[in-house]
């Protein structure tokens, strides 16, 4: 069963000075378990009248990105040792918490994203199209829209120079033209010269490090 799989987890790799194998204790380990169902990284599959319990999407997922260290029992087994110690009065909790600290701080300078990562644990939000660096989907978000990819820094922001001083919106709607086509049909744009308005072609122009706009006119001037 899983509550004995998880009593004996890790035991061929632990030192035989470990003093606890496995995860959790007889108290604790049934209420691990649901705690994981609930969170969703383990469902419940049900076959007739047997119960199965099958990593879950996002658990598969969590465990691709974790680093190594922090899957290890080996890890748990030091932190119970540590904790015993705090017990018995033979180290602080203080330093107990700075032994946690400068771990994580090691960790985090070390650990390196892995590539698709942004496909694991996808953002939920709205896919309004396809970023035109890379490909991948750019969503909508407070700011604007941006590529869900990682390392990619492309993104329209709702506010920019260019749509404020046309006294024009950003919207959701203009952004999935953008994205389509590199250009949508714009009405009543402010002009700062004369005060009123006028209607034109924002045209989307990528660099590949910054994101430009211009306008152009039906008969195919610039501004």
């Amino acid at each position: 069963t899983l509550l004995s799989a998880m009593e004996t987890a890790g035991k061929e790799d632990m030192p035989e000075e470990a003093e606890r194998k496995g995860l959790g204790t007889p108290a604790t380990r049934a209420a691990i378990i649901e705690k994981l169902v609930a969170t969703g990284f383990v469902e419940r599959k049900r076959a007739k009248k047997a119960v199965s319990l099958v990593p879950a999407h996002t658990g598969v997922s969590l465990i691709t990105v974790l680093p190594e260290q922090l899957q290890s029992p080996l890890l748990t087994a030091e932190w119970e040792y540590r904790l015993q110690q705090v017990e018995r009065g033979e180290l602080s909790p203080d330093e107990f918490m700075t032994g946690i600290a400068d771990m994580l701080t090691e960790l985090v300078k070390t650990y390196k994203v892995i590539s698709g990562a942004e496909v694991l644990f996808p953002s939920g939000r709205e896919v309004i199209g396809k970023c035109p660096r890379c490909g991948s989907d750019v969503t909508e978000s407070k700011k604007g829209f941006f590529c869900e990819k990682n390392d990619c820094r492309f993104g329209l922001w709702r506010d920019n120079k260019f749509f404020a001083a046309k006294r024009a919106a950003l919207t959701k709607k203009v952004a999935a033209a953008l994205l389509a086509d590199g250009r949508v049909k714009l009405t009543g744009l402010y002009s700062e010269k004369t005060g009123g308005t006028y209607d034109a072609t924002a045209v989307l122009e990528d660099t590949g490090e910054s994101v430009r706009f211009r306008l152009e006119f039906d008969k195919g001037a610039r501004t």
